[in-house]
């Protein structure tokens, strides 16, 4: 499993290497499962139809009490482990089935939803697997799973627009097509806006989701700290290098880009008290367009 992670997520490989051995497999578990479901929705090979079918089929073999799936049999392991509610599990899965179709987005609230089911379920199942307890902190690791799938939807513009997904939602970018995004007719200068539209609003989940670092057992604060980190700093670099070179190319941090930001990381770790601080409230207007779809999950 911690082979997986490497190949595909190299950024929270990295950041990964800071939590113990345990926590480290279990969370490689978690991300392999989701890489799995991702890749037969990404399979240009299957039609929607078959897509659909193959995602119906792993769920239903999830909930088998004996299934002999080696990766579901793991999953189910993490999940009994640490007690995660399995309708985050669910969430997950609906989020993922909604992408082995043609997606568009009408706006930031249909955004933040899709970013909930996809990631904020993967960032709560991940405070349950570092320890947290505290009910009110996985609103707040709900926040930073939602800000990373934002910063991933920036970087992956192209590749999902290759694929019939576009994320940029029509409120700011006006109704959009293939042909908008991809070719001769794509509008450089208005995607790049929405971009950093939605960089900025990954920011404001970044700022809250790092509130709720407090609540991380010590052992493990770190670790996460740095992830939000480095996935921020590709929204940054996107923004800084203009989308000229983001069309040529994924954005991606180099090896010494990483090593920068986990030193830099670890300074402000060191001599910020707001780690041992426990945030009072939440910000309801961040959880105002999910607040249905959370209930009797956190």
């Amino acid at each position: 499993m911690p082979n997986y992670i490497k190949k595909y997520a190299k950024t929270f490989y990295w950041a990964g290497k800071f939590l113990d051995k345990e926590k480290q497999n279990d969370c490689s578990i978690l991300y392999a499962f989701c890489r799995v479901l991702d890749d037969i929705a990404d399979n240009n090979k299957f039609s929607i139809i078959k897509k659909k079918r193959n995602i119906k089929f792993f769920l239903k073999d999830f909930f088998k009490k004996n299934s002999k799936n080696s990766l579901i049999k793991e999953l189910k392991r993490v999940q009994n482990k640490y007690s995660i509610n399995k309708k985050i599990i669910t969430d997950l899965i609906k989020g993922i089935f909604m992408d082995t179709k043609l997606v568009r987005i009408k706006d930031n609230k249909e955004l933040i939803q899709y970013s909930y089911l996809v990631a904020g379920t993967v960032g709560i199942m991940m405070a349950d697997i570092l320890g947290v307890k505290n009910k009110l902190a996985k609103k707040y690791a709900l926040d930073l799973g939602i800000a990373m799938q934002l910063t991933n939807i920036c970087r992956d513009v192209l590749n999902d627009a290759n694929l019939g997904r576009i994320y940029l939602p029509e409120n700011y970018f006006g109704e959009v097509n293939i042909k908008n995004i991809i070719g001769k007719e794509a509008d450089e200068k208005k995607i790049f806006e929405t971009v950093k539209n939605i960089i900025n609003l990954a920011e404001k989940y970044y700022n809250s989701g790092n509130l709720g670092i407090a609540f991380i057992p010590k052992e493990s604060k770190f670790a996460i700290f740095l992830a939000s980190n480095l996935y921020r700093a590709i929204g940054i670099k996107i923004i800084k290098h203009g989308f000229s070179n983001f069309l040529k190319r994924r954005a991606y941090l180099s090896i010494l880009e990483k090593i920068f930001i986990t030193i830099q990381s670890y300074i402000l770790f060191l001599f910020r008290n707001k780690f041992n601080k426990f945030p009072i409230k939440h910000s309801s207007a961040l959880h105002a367009s999910i607040k249905n779809l959370i209930n009797a999950r956190i």
